[in-house]
């Protein structure tokens, strides 16, 4: 009878890096399979208390867009809330887009806005922005 405690011909040192090599090729293979966004701004407003970020992401169904205003508070916190975008279409609208914001920073004018046919405008109303999570 043979015994049980016969040398393997993996040495430990050997082993440990096999396994830190196959978890950290698993990361990055998570990490490449999912898709950033198609088009991401953060359009500052000129006070610098107030930013919108739009970013969407668009598959052959359609197109998830988000717009999200960010607001600076007097003590430095955030507070952020979600604005409704009602916007149909399967490809990016936002790839050259400026903003024009308004005197009071209550409104914001998306120019160049690519609605497929040709460029226009979309005029965000910052008070419309009460989205949470």
């Amino acid at each position: 009878m043979t015994p049980d405690n016969q040398p393997t011909g993996i040495r430990l040192p050997v082993f440990a890096m096999a396994a830190v090599f196959i978890v950290v090729g698993a990361f990055v293979a998570v990490w490449v399979a999912i898709p950033g966004p198609d088009t991401s701004h953060s359009l500052v407003a000129p006070s610098g208390q107030k930013a919108i970020e739009l970013a969407e992401l668009c598959t052959p169904n359609g197109c998830n867009r988000v717009a999200i205003l960010d607001v600076t508070q007097p003590d430095g916190s955030h507070v952020r809330t979600g604005c409704p975008l009602p916007i149909e279409g399967a490809s990016p609208i936002f790839s050259g887009i400026t903003a024009s914001w308004s005197e009071a920073e209550d409104a914001v004018e998306l120019a160049n806005v690519d609605f497929e046919a040709g460029r226009g405008s979309l005029i965000l109303d910052l008070a419309d922005c009460t989205l949470t999570q």
